[in-house]
């Protein structure tokens, strides 16, 4: 019997590491093709908190689609940005709280809460003078990097996270000389940023500390993908919005890198409460096996299917639970995935919040983090 423990844990098999393999591959069957049927005929920004896919049309409005099954999700479209009148939205990031906008031909980046979808003004980023044709957008949680398309000033801009001024100091002036012309979505790992550029159909990659490019991991976009917009990534595939309609996917991120899970910290209401954990195989491969363990009794071991296997354990607050996370094989069959031994994957940990995190490990290897119990305020 579990005695003071009810957690639910939920892991996801995805790829992640800090760098591209220099050999990304489309991977069709996870592409977003419904677009148009939903009436998301031009997109541009695209962002994704890893169960849902926002994406930015120039309509005045952000879709909605569910990451497993890329279907449309109604209840979650944002449909206030013309009473803002952000009526030409690009780029889209958020931090889970807030979602932020950038209008192309407004200057601004509008704030929503991503709760109610209401506007939050306080929020908004008022952009430089000169920056009058803003694109791709994307944060590290203290920087904000905006793109900017116009050909006298094809560079990226960074703004203060907290005071939403400019710093010049983070600014991307490279892009030019690497021979960009028309440049549009933007997104990083943290090491490497990574530009959608449609002149070219292809991806360029910039050092994130010396702002160089990094050559050996630009790749070509796939056939159709010709007018490039918004990217985002999971940490194992890259997506590219495509202008006409069609978002595309593409494998072979972090190939070579190994990724460990952190501490986790849950809220639950009172002294005493529950948390969720589930494990899920990545839809494009099967066979992999892993233990999962929690202050060291064996919570799931074997072979994870394409559903979710969600577990429940009791917690207290002000306690903190080891949590062991271990590779069993990295031979399964891996599909249209590019991950040749390693096992791939997310662990969720629900209570009064949701932290998600993406690890990677192969056969044998795993990592150790703790559940840290508080009770919300």
């Amino acid at each position: 019997m579990w005695n003071r423990m009810i957690l639910t844990i939920c892991l996801v098999f995805v790829l992640t590491g800090p760098a591209l393999t220099g050999d990304m591959t489309h991977i069709p069957d996870r592409d977003f093709d419904k677009l148009r049927a939903a009436g998301n005929r031009n997109p541009t920004g695209i962002w994704s908190d890893g169960t849902t896919m926002w994406v930015a049309d120039r309509s005045a409005k952000i879709y909605a689609y569910n990451m497993r099954t890329r279907a449309h999700d109604r209840g979650r479209d944002f449909n206030t940005l013309k009473d803002a009148r952000n009526e030409s939205p690009a780029g889209i990031w958020s931090d889970g709280t807030t979602m932020w906008v950038v209008d192309h031909a407004g200057g601004r980046i509008y704030a929503y809460n991503m709760r109610t979808k209401a506007r939050n003004p306080n929020k908004d980023f008022v952009l430089a003078l000169e920056h009058d044709v803003p694109e791709g957008i994307w944060s590290d949680g203290t920087t904000m990097w905006v793109k900017e398309s116009s050909y006298q000033f094809d560079k990226i801009y960074a703004y203060n996270m907290r005071s939403r001024s400019r710093d010049p100091n983070k600014d991307f002036n490279t892009l030019t000389d690497a021979g960009e012309q028309d440049t549009d979505g933007i997104w990083s790992d943290g090491t490497t940023m990574l530009v959608a550029d449609g002149y070219r159909h292809k991806i360029y990659a910039y050092n994130m500390r010396s702002k160089a490019r990094d050559k050996g991991q630009d790749f070509d976009l796939a056939a159709g993908n010709t007018s490039p917009t918004g990217i985002w990534s999971d940490g194992t595939i890259l997506w590219v919005a495509d202008y006409r309609g069609h978002i595309y996917a593409y494998g072979g991120l972090g190939a070579t890198s190994d990724q460990a899970i952190q501490d986790f910290s849950m809220k639950i209401r009172g002294s005493t409460g529950s948390l969720k954990v589930c494990v899920r195989d990545h839809e494009c491969e099967d066979g992999d096996k892993i233990r999962v363990e929690v202050d060291g009794r064996s919570i799931f071991s074997g072979e994870i299917d394409n559903d979710w296997d969600c577990y429940t354990l009791d917690v207290w607050a002000g306690e903190s639970y080891a949590v062991e996370l271990t590779a069993l094989n990295g031979t399964g069959y891996k599909g249209d995935c590019s991950y040749r031994d390693e096992n791939t994957g997310e662990i969720r940990v629900t209570g009064e919040n949701t932290e998600t995190q993406v690890w990677r490990h192969r056969g044998g290897a795993g990592s150790k983090a703790r559940i840290i119990v508080e009770t919300a305020r």
